[in-house]
């Protein structure tokens, strides 16, 4: 999948760009409108971000859910080299790993959600001064080609900012 970033100002624009996605074959799960006054995208009734496409939520907690495993595989080594080693069986040993793997994506979220999407993180100042982000999934080439004829032809307030190839959620 590629995610595709564009930027115009304010949110007057938002609801023709969407319905002119919708008519050219784009889901409307694919269409993301961030701005810092949502209710001025609601009034324009167009699909916003959530809560996971806003903060690093997903991204923190995969790395601190990876880091916590880590260190529960290295404190179970740890109990196995002492006196407790005997009384460690392989559930056991999962049991601490998968404690300290939830302990570490938890802590990882809670990070994350203080902190801007690292996908939109380079977006925040224009947000801040009422830009709004549009997000455009496509999932193919051919999805891909009718967005940027889209934009490019119909909708040029909006400036094109950049895609992510390979785009995921999680890293």
């Amino acid at each position: 999948m590629k995610r595709l970033y564009y930027l115009f100002s304010g949110t007057q624009y938002a609801k023709s760009i969407s319905d002119d996605l919708l008519n050219s074959g784009i889901d409307v799960g694919q269409v993301h409108f961030m701005n810092r006054d949502v209710a001025a995208l609601e009034q324009q009734h167009v699909h916003q971000t959530n809560i996971l496409d806003e903060r690093d939520i997903q991204h923190s907690g995969t790395y601190g859910a990876l880091i916590g495993g880590g260190i529960g595989v290295l404190f179970t080594f740890y109990l196995l080299a002492t006196e407790l080693g005997s009384y460690m069986t392989f559930p056991l040993f999962l049991f601490v790993c998968a404690i300290f793997t939830f302990f570490g994506a938890w802590s990882g979220g809670m990070v994350g959600i203080s902190n801007d999407n690292h996908h939109i993180s380079r977006f925040h100042d224009a947000i801040e001064q009422g830009d709004t982000l549009l997000m455009l999934d496509a999932f193919d080439t051919n999805q891909e080609d009718k967005v940027k004829e889209v934009m490019h032809t119909r909708h040029l307030e909006a400036s094109y900012e950049g895609e992510e190839d390979n785009f995921k959620t999680f890293l």
